[in-house]
């Protein structure tokens, strides 16, 4: 006699009684399916109706159905996981350890009795070619967008079982896609200290960067941003000015269009922070333009110029020492 899911199902599981469940399912594909069909790689409707007595093939049924119940249940464990809710943003701000927080989930996991043991043997492969889901399936259900600790906990579960699946850090797409299309999420998890926190080295290690690449690439988009953002900004205020101070907008030794800051020399940049050089660039751009606007272009407004055009570095400390901007997390 099979039993029912039901019947031993209240709110935490029995894991004797997933054990039954488990190993009867296991004992009829083994000793009565592959004798006769040899190993099944995709579970198809009405395959079995041959292979199994009437009797046989109900009682796999049921005890599949009750396998998917046990994964739903699973599912829904981690779905409505209690006090684990922070963003991976969040957790790569802080000095949390991945490790420490996965055992404290699979503690809550345990006490509802899915067990790491448990859960290896309901995403067994055989038992996922029945269900028809393997683990990425189980996981792009609806579990890959819920927040970091459940990011971290299928990540850590995945290579703890060898479930080989691809569970990204911080949602589906961010960490293929900030290697291969860089932009400025590259400063933005600068800012958030990926390349120094436990769960920021994470997503690195995941993405294959060394923390070097990693700095390297931020700062690197940091000089593109200044360039294709911040200059025009500054050369569209710079004629604005012109006009403010002479009436109509006139020649600053070469035209206005064609005189241009390289960006690159008023940066420099060290392991954790950059700065900039905004009172050299103040000098240099009144040296060029004879010192007609030095009353209005005065290193006050480069300075502000500079900070109100790059939200893309909001996320960081920011220092003024009078001659440069040190930015740092």
């Amino acid at each position: 006699m099979i039993k029912k899911f039901n019947d031993f199902i209240v709110e935490n599981i029995n894991e004797s009684d997933f054990n039954y469940c488990f190993n009867k399912f296991m004992d009829i594909y083994k000793n009565k399916i592959v004798p006769k069909i040899g190993e099944v790689v995709e579970y198809r409707n009405f395959m079995l109706s041959d292979v199994l007595s009437k009797t046989e093939e109900s009682d796999f049924h049921l005890l599949r159905n009750q396998l998917k119940e046990y994964r739903n249940g699973f599912y829904d464990s981690i779905k409505d996981l209690y006090g684990f809710s922070k963003s991976f943003s969040k957790l790569a701000c802080s000095n949390r350890n991945p490790d420490s927080d996965f055992e404290e989930i699979q503690k809550v996991l345990n006490r509802g009795g899915f067990t790491l043991d448990v859960i290896g043997k309901l995403f067994n492969s055989v038992v996922s070619v029945f269900l028809s889901q393997n683990f990425h399936q189980f996981i792009s259900s609806g579990l890959d967008d819920q927040n970091g600790y459940v990011d971290l906990y299928l990540y850590k579960l995945n290579e703890k079982l060898d479930l080989n699946t691809t569970v990204w850090l911080g949602g589906g797409g961010w960490g293929d896609s900030l290697r291969d299309n860089p932009d400025e999420e590259f400063m933005i998890k600068y800012a958030y200290g990926y390349h120094k926190t436990p769960y920021g080295k994470l997503f690195l290690e995941q993405i294959q960067m060394s923390k070097e690449e990693f700095v390297e690439t931020a700062y690197q988009y940091l000089k593109d941003y200044l360039k294709e953002y911040v200059n025009p900004l500054i050369y569209r205020d710079i004629k604005k000015m012109t006009k403010l101070v002479s009436g109509y907008e006139i020649s600053i030794g070469k035209h206005t269009s064609d005189f241009k800051l390289n960006i690159d020399d008023y940066i420099t940049i060290d392991d954790d922070r950059f700065f900039i050089s905004y009172l050299e660039m103040c000098q240099d751009f009144n040296k060029e333009t004879d010192h007609k606007y030095e009353n209005t272009a005065n290193p006050d407004w480069f300075k502000e110029t500079i900070l109100s055009n790059m939200n893309v570095i909001s996320n960081l400390n920011v220092q003024d020492t009078g001659e440069e901007l040190i930015f740092n997390e």
